[in-house]
């Protein structure tokens, strides 16, 4: 059940930087403008299940997990976006499947797990289910505050996370194409 108070902050987020930067052919994927739309649908979903799930390990599509990188690359943005949307900062682990057998295994729990996530709180089947899951597992206590301190000491951080407003447009269409479309990707 989608709780819309909890995907305001969400839907809030001016992500259009980082479309521009998914679009452009040199710095970024050469995506068209209908696909980042698409992805960026399906990445503010993907920070919703976040957001209300935050003790489960799960792993995105890799297209929403490529717009995710895009997002942490603008790293004081990403900064206060998690702290605006999550109260902390939202880690990404992008090596899970990568370290053997076994670690593939758990690569495919997690995607499995974003599957259920989705479709019983969307009520809609997840997209390009046939896809391969990415890294992303969001546990909150997998990273204390003294680690991130300790590794990302200086000025830059401590403005990172002050709190100070971020002037940003409305995007309460968003909000409303949140729970009524479904993109499809091209």
């Amino acid at each position: 059940m989608i709780q819309q108070h909890a995907f305001q902050a969400i839907a809030d987020l001016d992500l259009e930087p980082i479309k521009v930067k998914l679009m452009h052919r040199e710095s970024g994927e050469g995506w068209s403008l209908d696909q980042a739309n698409a992805v960026e649908f399906e990445y503010r979903r993907f920070l919703y299940l976040m957001k209300q799930f935050p003790h489960e390990a799960t792993a995105p599509r890799q297209d929403v997990d490529i717009f995710w990188h895009y997002h942490i690359l603008d790293t004081l943005k990403y900064a206060q976006d998690c702290e605006r949307v999550f109260g902390y900062f939202l880690h990404h682990f992008p090596y899970i499947g990568l370290r053997g057998e076994e670690d593939e295994l758990a690569h495919h729990r997690v995607g499995q797990r974003m599957k259920e996530l989705y479709e019983s709180t969307f009520e809609t089947p997840y997209p390009g289910a046939g896809r391969d899951a990415f890294s992303g597992a969001a546990v909150q206590t997998a990273f204390s505050g003294a680690a991130v301190a300790t590794a990302f000491s200086g000025a830059a951080v401590g403005t990172a996370f002050s709190g100070a407003a971020i002037d940003s447009l409305s995007h309460a269409s968003t909000a409303a194409r949140f729970y009524s479309e479904r993109p499809h990707l091209r």
